[in-house]
């Protein structure tokens, strides 16, 4: 430890009796309170709130981030108290720079993450570090060369190691332990000591960075950082909603041959007054870059900088060429996919102000850009702007936040906005446009657009049971083959991989299982195998039904693989080519099959959603969707809004209706409230009905939900941690509610006329995927009115869950505002 500073005649300097004397340090563990900590002698003065420091944490050090001063600790009314005697020191600081310090502004941003998304402060402090240059590399494992006693070695092993030594003989070139652990159950770590000890694999560097650390795990390790971790793939109550305006279907762009549209006057507006304002940019991409761009322009003409999130990095590259062709060096893209020495370097050359225009992907949300004029969330409907890892934020929502604190303009842009959007932002004298501006034959502006393909839809119910392809459909290929254009003719979409989602025995109806996972394993015909989609697992086809052991097993439903042979057999001299996971496993072998259909090397493509990536097909004569209510079947109240996003993405893959494009879409529901917007390409039918049925469900986003899950290797165990956390939220919703009788529901109006404080505890139940990788899981759904309620309902649970945190294998989630529901 350092000795106290002195004078020059070597006596200790008088430290003053009004600096801070202890201090409260938040460290990365998955703990909801922060811990008080003595400021030695020779540190008092040279720390400040946002300092990284190195303290003790029970056999540990941990670094961790001060969040708090006082002159006194918590609950001690004079220094040296007894409490005061207890407390233990912090060991040093890690780095006395203005760039180690944490920026104010970004150390509010993270507290506000913590309240609205129930995260430990420390998790959410991981979010705004800068990166590390280095990354400590995540040891990869390979075969090791065991000689003549190989086989004496493997006797005795476990399964899990023994599934460890296959996977390890798949993969020459080693695998991490977490990509272990994702696809195999069991204790993996354990398997892998038990194999280094008898030398059947060895470990070796990995050029890779460290994927994160299960934050809820406690580390092995000595020390810890809070920005270890790199970067993972809603607070409804959303501030400033009140004063923005919806921009229609028509988009306008200001440009010198249109002039200036009514919403650009008060974008200026709202720059000039430095004020919050939001806007939505309803239309396609391609429509909304150059409004995107001339925002970013205006912004830059008020000495404002310009920070735009995309979904997806290719999303973010394409602006980004396009903002550096006007800006240059100005502009700085910031996203996981870049080295580590590059992402430190970029965050620096932000944090200075030498980046006007950052762009990025999720985490650039919480980029350091000073005097932020414009904040811009493309695609603001995507589901990858959510965080799946806690904490489980959304972009959309933390952009909110930060235009409103930075009083910035914030532009949404979405082809197809979510309801919660919507309903942020609409007006109600502002009705929706009648259909995406892409579908649109031209603009208010007399800006021509591809217009919308012929939709024909076709009832399945009236369909012979066992066809795949309808006699329209089928007419439809054959149609656009005739043309011999040279050129790709045909997209056929299937959401499903495989040759068939399950098999079935004729004799008991049972289908075989992954013993992991509670799904039923997908067929794959051509390999003769059956695999799980969930944790990878894969098993030879068997001859007999596991259950009856009957001969009589046969496929059931369709996936792409059994698409493709159907075609195959009905025109054999087409060129087909099919984009999936499975033909597909790299982005490079995406990119080929692409680069064959653009260039006319295939005349019919299948594929799954993987057809809608950054990389846009050429528009071709027809599409054809052979089961386009799949989605609509999902445990989700949000399947019904994903499938009418995706169906309108996949049709926009069609040529315009007046050269000859044609969409034929195969369903058992053709009169359902999104089939029905899609045939008649009027996206308010889609909105209204969708609208209503939210608001008398009280979901989002007439309502907030928090999801909750317990899992476990133990189902008994989880069963019972489900239960008893349920208990406590009933506790915890009547201790806060205001109406100890319960709230008064008016029927005329509905739950929210009088019950705007009302909590509803549902389950526990089991999830939708019981079982996945071997762990069991349960789940809750806290719904309520008031988010501000809900949050703190589930708040008062979590202190008692931070002690029984790991306990008995059993890991609790948090989930605010869920986009998945399984």
């Amino acid at each position: 430890m350092d000795a106290p500073e002195s004078d020059s005649s070597g006596l200790p300097i008088p430290i003053p009796t009004d600096l801070p004397a202890y201090a409260d340090v938040v460290v990365p563990r998955h703990l909801h309170r922060p811990f008080t900590y003595r400021i030695p002698d020779h540190l008092r003065g040279r720390l400040e709130v946002g300092a990284q420091v190195h303290v003790p944490f029970g056999a540990s050090v941990l670094n961790g981030v001060i969040v708090a001063m006082c002159e006194r600790p918590p609950d001690v009314p004079m220094p040296g108290a007894g409490v005061s005697r207890r407390l233990r020191e912090i060991i040093a600081r890690l780095d006395e720079t203005s760039e180690a310090r944490l920026d104010p502004d970004l150390l509010t941003l993270a507290r506000l993450i913590s309240e609205s998304y129930l995260t430990p402060l420390g998790q959410c402090l991981r979010l705004i570090l800068p990166p590390s240059p280095r990354h400590r590399s995540a040891p990869r494992y390979v075969l090791a060369d065991a000689g003549e006693k190989r086989d004496k070695k493997v006797d005795g092993l476990s399964a899990t190691a023994r599934e460890v030594l296959r996977r390890l003989a798949e993969s020459p070139a080693g695998l991490t332990a977490p990509s272990l652990r994702r696809t195999i159950a069991g204790r993996v770590a354990g398997a892998l000591v038990t194999l280094k000890r008898r030398r059947l694999v060895r470990q070796v560097d990995s050029d890779r960075p460290a994927p994160a650390v299960d934050p809820r795990r406690p580390s092995t390790r000595r020390q810890a950082s809070l920005s270890d971790a790199p970067e993972t793939r809603q607070p409804r109550d959303l501030p400033g909603a009140g004063v923005s305006v919806t921009i229609g279907g028509s988009s306008e762009c200001p440009t010198q041959s249109t002039g200036w549209p009514p919403w650009w006057d008060r974008l200026r507006n709202a720059l000039d007054q430095v004020r919050h304002e939001a806007f939505l940019l309803h239309a396609p991409a391609a429509t909304r870059l150059p409004c995107v761009i001339q925002a970013a322009g205006e912004t830059l003409a008020h000495d404002r900088s310009v920070l735009i999130v995309a979904p997806t990095i290719d999303r973010a590259s394409t602006i980004a060429a396009s903002a550096r062709a006007r800006w240059g060096e100005r502009v700085h893209l910031l996203h996981s996919g870049l080295p580590s020495a590059a992402r430190a370097k970029i965050w620096q050359r932000i944090r200075t102000g030498s980046a006007c225009v950052v762009l990025g992907t999720r985490s650039a949300v919480f980029a350091p850009v000073s005097s932020m004029g414009l904040l811009c969330v493309e695609d603001e409907h995507d589901p990858a702007l959510k965080e799946e890892q806690e904490p489980r934020y959304h972009a959309r929502d933390v952009a909110w936040m930060r235009a409103g604190r930075h009083q910035a303009v914030l532009l949404l842009g979405s082809a197809y906005p979510s309801l919660e959007t919507v309903s942020a932002i609409s007006s109600p004298s502002l009705p929706l446009p009648p259909l995406p501006s892409e579908l649109q034959a031209e603009s208010s502006a007399g800006v021509s657009r591809p217009a919308a393909p012929t939709i024909r839809m076709v009832d399945l119910r009236h369909v012979p049971s066992g066809v795949l392809l309808s006699q329209p459909l089928v007419t439809g290929i054959a149609s656009a083959l005739e043309a011999r254009t040279g050129q790709l003719e045909v997209i056929l979409f299937l959401n499903r991989k495989g040759f068939a989602p399950a098999l079935s025995c004729r004799d008991c109806g049972e289908s075989p299982r992954c013993p992991q996972c509670s799904v039923t394993l997908t067929f794959y015909r051509r390999v003769g195998r059956l695999t799980c989609p969930y944790c990878g697992g894969s098993s030879p086809l068997p001859e007999t039904c596991p259950s009856c052991l009957a001969a009589g097993l046969q496929p059931v439903g369709v996936g792409t693989e059994r698409l493709e042979e159907e075609v195959r057999r009905l025109f054999p001299r087409a060129r087909v080519g099919r984009l999936d996971r499975d033909t597909a496993r790299t982005p490079a072998q995406a990119e080929a099959v692409r680069r064959q259909a653009s260039s006319g090397e295939l005349e019919i493509l299948i594929g799954t959603q993987m057809l809608l990536g950054a990389a846009r097909l050429p528009r071709v004569p027809f599409v054809g969707i052979p089961y386009a209510d799949a989605g609509l079947h999902l445990p989700d109240f949000r399947s019904a809004e994903r499938t009418f996003q995706t169906l309108q993405d996949v049709i926009a893959l069609a040529q315009p209706g007046h050269a000859g494009g044609t969409a034929v879409l195969q369903t058992y529901l053709p009169t359902h409230h999104v089939m029905s917007a899609i045939a008649a390409q009027h996206a308010a039918i889609f909105y209204d009905e969708e609208m209503a049925v939210r608001r008398t469900l009280g979901f989002p986003p007439f309502g907030h939900l928090i999801s909750l899950r317990v899992s476990g290797a133990n189902p008994d165990r989880v069963r019972a941690a489900a239960e008893r956390w349920a208990e406590r939220l009933h506790v915890a919703a009547r201790q806060s509610s205001p109406q100890p009788d319960g709230p008064r529901i008016d029927q005329a109006q509905g739950p929210a006329a009088d019950a705007r404080d009302e909590v509803t505890i549902l389950g526990p139940i089991q999830a939708s995927l019981a079982q996945l990788r071997g762990r069991h899981r349960w789940q809750l759904l806290v719904r309520s009115t008031s988010a501000v309620r809900g949050r703190q309902t589930v708040r008062a649970t979590l202190e008692d869950l931070d002690r029984s945190q790991g306990r008995g294998g059993l890991k609790f989630e948090v989930d605010v505002d869920p986009l998945e529901m399984g």
